[in-house]
Parts: C-alpha cells; sequence; structure tokens
C-alpha cells in the first residue's frame, strides 16, 4: 500500500504536466476506443451452455429450422379486406419477394383448399377477388373457423398476417437490420399511396428479429441518454452537498475521465454492450464518484484545518488510498464471483464489470490529487476548497450516535431478526423470466406484436420433435394416425392456443373432402416452400415437430405448461412416432432461466462471505468481519423478499441487480471501517464507544452525500427504453438507500456490541 501511495505522489503530486500529458494521450486514445464499441442485444448467447436443456435447443435448431426467426408483417385497412385492398395486398406480396434474404411467404394468398373435381389442391382464395360470395367464404376459413391451425385473418377482416421467413445467413442482427429497413421502406411506399382511412393499408413489423432490432437501437440511445443524466444528476448532487460550483465541477471531472476510460478499454478488448452490460457504465460513473467524494471531503476538511495545499493531498491520499483499493476490490469480487455462472454472457459482464471497477479505480487514484493540484493553481477554485468542520451541527449528529450505542444490543438483535425474516421470505427463490421483458411495451415492435398474437395467436412455441420409429416412413397411414392422437391429446391442455404440425395443415387443406388422394401427406407439403416445410419437418425427413402456440406469461408458465404436455403425451399409445422432450427456445430460456438465477443467488452468497473475510483481513479485525455481514445481507435480502411478496420473482435482471448491488453498497461500511481503524491508531486514550461515536460524527455526512451521488447516478436508468435496466436501477437504488441506513444505525451498534473482545491480529 505504502509503494501504492509513493507513486501515485511522485506522479500526479510531484509531476503534474507530466501526467497531464500522459492522461491527455490516454484520454484521445480512449476516445477512439469508444468508437469502436460494438452493440448486440446478447440473447443469442445468454443460454449457451453444457446443459441438456441448452443441449436440446441445439440438436432441435439442426433439425428444424427456427420459428423464432421469421418476421411477422401485420396489414390493416380500416373497412375490412374486398377485393380492392387484396389486390393491394398482392401488389405488396409480390414486391416483398424481391427484399434480399427473404426466403418464404405465407399470407391468406397461400392457403390452398382440395378440389375433389379436379383432385388437386387449389388457392383458397377465389381467382375473381370481385365474387364477393365466393371471396367472404374464403375469408371466413382463412379467419381459423373450424380449424385448430393459426388463423391468417381477423374474424372482423380488417386485420391480416403476412409471415416472411429470413434466410439463416440474413437471420444474425446485421442482416436483420437491412431487411428490416428495406421492409420499412416498402410498406412505407404502399402506406404512402393509399391513406388508411381512406381504405388503404397500413402495415407494422414483427417478430422476434424485429424485438431484438429494436433492443439493439435502444442500447445504442440508452448509452448517451443515461452517461450524460448520470453526470448532470452526480453534478448537481455535488452541487448541493458541496455548496459550491468550483467544487462540484472538480469532483465531476474525476468520475467522467473514468467513464471515457472503461468505455475506450470496453471498445479496444471488443466487449460489447448488450442487456446485461447496459448499465455498467454508468455504475463505474457513479462508483468513481463516490471515491472522488471521499478524497474531495477530506482535503477540504484537512484545508479546513489549516495544512498547506500538497500537504493536505499528500495526507489525504495516505489515508483514502486503501479504503478507496479495498472498496473497488469488494465490488471486483461481487463481479467476479458471476464467473460462477454458465452463461458466457454473464461471465462477459462479470469480465467487463471487474475491468471496468479496475479501470475507475486507477483513475480515482491518479487523476483525482492530480485535479486538486491543478484546480489550486486557479484562484477562485483554490478561495473555495477550504471547508473547516462546524461543531455545532456535529453535536447534533453525535447525539443519535449517542442513542444508537446506548441501545447496541436491542438495535443489533432487531437487525439479526430482519435479516433472517427477509432471508426466509426470499428463500426458496421464486424464479421470473420472459424473453418480452427486454423491451418496453410501447415500441412499436411490442405494439404491433400484441395485434398479431390477437389475430393470429402466440408466436411463442413448445416445440415437441417426434421420432419416426425404424422402418416407418411420412407415407405410413399409421403417422396420421399417431399426429390425430397426438393433436387430440395436446389440444386439451389447458393454455394452449393452438397446435400446428403437418397433420392440421393437411386438415385444413382437405377439409370437407373425403377422397383418399387428397390425405397423402407430400401432397400437402408439396405445396409449401421448402423452408416452411423444414420448421415441421426435419432435414432428413426422419422427424415431425410439433409447435404448441402458448403465450409467453413468464418462466414459471412455461414450466407448468411443458408439464401438462408431457402428462398428455405419456399416456398415449403410439405406434409409429416417438415424442422426444419439448424444447425450443421459449422452453429452452424458461427452464435455463431458472437455474441461471439461482446460480446468481450462489454468485451473491459466495460474495456475502467472501467479502466480510476480506474485510477482517484487510484491516487484521476479527470484529469488522462479523459486524460487515448482517448490515450488508439485510438490504439485499429485504430488496429480494419485496419482490417476492410482491408477486414479481426474481428476475435474471433483478438478480445480478441485488448481486451487484451487494458489491457497491459495502463502500459506506468500508470506510466507516476505516475511518474507525484510523481513530484506533490515535494514541490518545478513548473508550472503544467513544471511537464509534467519533468515528461516525466524522463519516457520516460523507456516507450520506456518496450515497445520495449513487442514487442520483443510477436514477439516470429511468429514462432507459428497456424496462429491465430501469428495473435494475429502482432496485439499486432500493438497496443503496437500506445500505446507507443499516451503516448509519445497525453497523454502529453491532460494533458496539461486540465491545472489541477482538485485538489486533
Amino acid at each position: 500500500m505504502k509503494y501504492i501511495v509513493k507513486l501515485i505522489l511522485q506522479t500526479s503530486v510531484a509531476r503534474p504536466i507530466i501526467s497531464m500529458v500522459v492522461i491527455g494521450l490516454l484520454a484521445i486514445l480512449a476516445a477512439v476506443g469508444v468508437l469502436r464499441i460494438q452493440y448486440e442485444d446478447g440473447l443469442k448467447t445468454l443460454f449457451s451452455s453444457e446443459s441438456p436443456a441448452f443441449q436440446d435447443y441445439k440438436t432441435q435448431a439442426k433439425s428444424f429450422t427456427q420459428n423464432e426467426t421469421n418476421i411477422a408483417v401485420l396489414v390493416e385497412t380500416k373497412n375490412g379486406f374486398n377485393s380492392a385492398s387484396l389486390t393491394e395486398l398482392q401488389d405488396f406480396i409480390l414486391e416483398v419477394q424481391f427484399v434480399d434474404g427473404i426466403t418464404a411467404i405465407r399470407s391468406i394468398f397461400s392457403l390452398r383448399r382440395f378440389d375433389e373435381a379436379n383432385e388437386s389442391f387449389s388457392p383458397l382464395l377465389p381467382s375473381d377477388l370481385n365474387d364477393k360470395k365466393a371471396l367472404g367464404a374464403a375469408l371466413k376459413s382463412a379467419s381459423g373457423a373450424g380449424s385448430t391451425a393459426p388463423a391468417m385473418i381477423s374474424n372482423d377482416l380488417k386485420q391480416t398476417v403476412v409471415i416472411l421467413s429470413i434466410s439463416p445467413k440474413m437471420s444474425e442482427i446485421g442482416g436483420t437490420a437491412k431487411i428490416l429497413h428495406n421492409l420499412r421502406q416498402l410498406t412505407d411506399e404502399f402506406a404512402q399511396s393509399a391513406r388508411f382511412d381512406s381504405g388503404g393499408l397500413k402495415f407494422g413489423i414483427t417478430g422476434l428479429l424485429s424485438v431484438r432490432a429494436s433492443i439493439i437501437k435502444g442500447l445504442k440511445t440508452d448509452q448517451m441518454r443515461i452517461n450524460l443524466l448520470g453526470a448532470v444528476l452526480g453534478f448537481i448532487v455535488s452541487l448541493i452537498a458541496f455548496r459550491s460550483f468550483w467544487v462540484a465541477a472538480v469532483n465531476t471531472i474525476t468520475p467522467v475521465a473514468a467513464l471515457l476510460f472503461s468505455l475506450g478499454a470496453f471498445g479496444w478488448l471488443g466487449m460489447p454492450i448488450n442487456v446485461l452490460t447496459n448499465a455498467l457504465p454508468v455504475l463505474i460513473l457513479v462508483l468513481a464518484s463516490s471515491d472522488s467524494i471521499h478524497i474531495t471531503y477530506e482535503i477540504r476538511r484537512r484545508l479546513g484545518l489549516g495544512e498547506g495545499e500538497l500537504e493536505a493531498i499528500k495526507n489525504t491520499m495516505r489515508e483514502m488510498a486503501s479504503p478507496s483499493i479495498l472498496t473497488s476490490l469488494t465490488t471486483i469480487l461481487a463481479f467476479s464471483s458471476l464467473f460462477y455462472s454458465q452463461s458466457p454472457i454473464i461471465r462477459d459482464l462479470a469480465l467487463a464489470g471487474a475491468s471496468g471497477v479496475f479501470i475507475a479505480l486507477v483513475v480515482v487514484l491518479f487523476l483525482h490529487p492530480l485535479v486538486f493540484v491543478i484546480a489550486m493553481r486557479v484562484p477562485i477554485i483554490r478561495r473555495s476548497l477550504p471547508k473547516a468542520p462546524k461543531p455545532g451541527k456535529t453535536v447534533n449528529i453525535g447525539g443519535i450516535f449517542h442513542a444508537i450505542i446506548r441501545h447496541s444490543r436491542s438495535i443489533s438483535v432487531i437487525g439479526a431478526l430482519l435479516s433472517a425474516g427477509a432471508l426466509w421470505v426470499l428463500l426458496p427463490l421464486q424464479t421470473s423470466y420472459r424473453f418480452l421483458e427486454n423491451i418496453d411495451t410501447t415500441t412499436p415492435a411490442a405494439v404491433v406484436l400484441d395485434k398479431v398474437e390477437k389475430v393470429a395467436g402466440p408466436i411463442s412455441s413448445i416445440n415437441i420433435p417426434l421420432r419416426l420409429n425404424v422402418g416407418v416412413n411420412l407415407s405410413d397411414p399409421s403417422v396420421n394416425q399417431d399426429l390425430a392422437a397426438i393433436h387430440r391429446a395436446l389440444e386439451q391442455v389447458q393454455e394452449v392456443r393452438s397446435v400446428l404440425s403437418v397433420f392440421n395443415l393437411l386438415e385444413r387443406a382437405t377439409a370437407g373432402t373425403s377422397t383418399t388422394g387428397a390425405r397423402d401427406l407430400s401432397r400437402v407439403l408439396a405445396l409449401f416452400p421448402d423452408r416452411v416445410q423444414s420448421v415441421l419437418i426435419s432435414k432428413d425427413q426422419r422427424e415431425l415437430q410439433v409447435l404448441l402456440m402458448v403465450p409467453d406469461n413468464g418462466s414459471r408458465a412455461v414450466a407448468r405448461l411443458v408439464k401438462r404436455a408431457d402428462r398428455a403425451l405419456a399416456g398415449l399409445d403410439l405406434k409409429a412416432l416417438k415424442p422426444a422432450r419439448p424444447t425450443g427456445f421459449l422452453v429452452m430460456s424458461s427452464t435455463l432461466s431458472d437455474s441461471m438465477i439461482r446460480q446468481l443467488t450462489i454468485s451473491f452468497l459466495i460474495a456475502a462471505l467472501s467479502c466480510p473475510i476480506l474485510i477482517g483481513l484487510w484491516f487484521r479485525r476479527v470484529d469488522f468481519a462479523l459486524a460487515a455481514v448482517i448490515p450488508n445481507i439485510l438490504p439485499i435480502a429485504f430488496v429480494g423478499g419485496l419482490l417476492t411478496l410482491t408477486g414479481q420473482g426474481i428476475q435474471l435482471t433483478s438478480a445480478l441487480a441485488l448481486t451487484i448491488a451487494f458489491g457497491i453498497a459495502l463502500d459506506d461500511s468500508i470506510h466507516v471501517f476505516n475511518r474507525l481503524d484510523l481513530i484506533d491508531r490515535d494514541k490518545t486514550k478513548v473508550t472503544p464507544d467513544q471511537d464509534i461515536w467519533l468515528g461516525m460524527v466524522h463519516i457520516s455526512p460523507v456516507l450520506v452525500t456518496t450515497t445520495a451521488i449513487l442514487s442520483a447516478g443510477i436514477m439516470a436508468t429511468q429514462v432507459s427504453v428497456m424496462p429491465m435496466i430501469r428495473l435494475f436501477g429502482l432496485l439499486c437504488i432500493a438497496t443503496f438507500a437500506l445500505a446507507l441506513l443499516c451503516d448509519l444505525v445497525l453497523l454502529p451498534a453491532i460494533i458496539s456490541w461486540l465491545k472489541r473482545p477482538f485485538r489486533r491480529v
């Protein structure tokens, strides 16, 4: 530690000009790195692991085309579809075929019916769209009347859905962005050609690919808005706390620089911004603000007591370097505990978080004293820096801490009971996850998706692969018999909106016919493009797939549906088909989100046990290690228990927020311990309770200010377009506020109760 402080003093303080030049060059390099930052939703790799659920999903994805890679276009007309609007829709579909990356199109024009007279399949819609009677009957059939297959048009005939299949190479974010851009241009052209109020068409684009594109767009806008607002709010709180524009300005320089250097490192190291790391930059900003405030307070106090300018800076760094390093280490430890997760993206968050906190620590230790050295050369700033203690206010605050120390035993017992109660509510965990929780319900993609699901049913599905038994092929009559039995069983499962397979495509196409030839599965499949067939039949023709179209009501609801589907299939006597375990993106994400959240809970427990041990070793005080446990576990357990009681459960974002917030909330406790340790090292003879009283009187104003800075900075997340980032911010703020209360009330009470039976090792 002495070496680090010596290095700081020999560079930032002793050679300010050289240090400024070096930092300026590094800042330019960091700015270039910021321009290199990549943005991705991260949802594709979020659940990647060696778990059985993910391996089942990978196997299924190799055999079948994923339904989630489709783009849905909702087409609306005010007066209901008629010959004129359908003709315009035909023109639109014709143009869509020329959009690069679209391999297949499904619409009401794709539907077929079996013509017994000609013994062939023909389009469901009549060739003459002016034939009102035939058109009306066809549109009614397309609305799904009498069929278990998803509808293609609404019952009021005012909305229809066009499904666009995307080539695999274009289903990545870059390719999807190009397709969506071209689609928007095309839909805008058609929408402008005829006004909606006059019977023209209105278009909306959605689907999981569209949702992912919306998330990417939100990430980019979030970074600019959140970080800028976080810096402004931090400055305002500093202005209020220090009551000096110049001091607040000086205190803002280092956090902004820490943010710049961290983001620059992300860019150069190839660490992307995604749904999990989106709030990381503003966290780094507020953490650097917190450490900077502690240093600023101490420098001003020493200047107010009459110390020389350089002497005050040097003495402050000798005292504050140690707790600043320890607070960063505990936060790094909290991030590092996330390495326990199986998810690559969470491990990436752990690496990015630990790296960012370390970079912020280095910037604070070397830049903040340099900022003061330079600032003191400006007369107007130098005059605003000294700040002498005010005894009158100190006495009032001290009275509160006298009362806390007198009732230390009772307060400690109450704190322990509250912690136990909160943990009892929190455990066992009630987990929750929805794919669409990452997007606001008011975004265009989400609004259109809701309309699409009202017309065609849910786009989410539970996929059940069906393996053909040895010696059985698709033309075997027993295949249709088994499919019929499977359909009847699954259609009875509660909450399943519709069941989709080659069976009900066959049933819809041959409805009302009795010709045996019409029920030839191969003839029906020939009606559909290969891209559509591959969703329901494997590439090797040895597997079929049944899709249970269900709403995404959260991981717990999906888990219940999977169990019901398993029970429904278990009682069937199948001859030709053997069902595999239900899978698909919805099942995989719901299953693994539960285990991931539980892994994050273990990460929190690792941090909760490791950080107090680190604190005890750092200060060589067993009593500090014991005292750090309850005041820092209680805020996390209380917030998590409240989420459980309100029925929200612990979401992925919640688990991450609570784990990270724990590491940050420890910062105030560490500064309390540091102040008590410094007082204890003083040769003046005082009792242990007087030590605690003096330490809390000295440090409490700083704790209130740093918590205000942390909360104000994190409050910037509330302008995010992503609901999970807003939730992350609220949970962090609640945790910080509770942690402050525990550090001001519970922590001194526990330390006093221990009465220092443990001596320095």
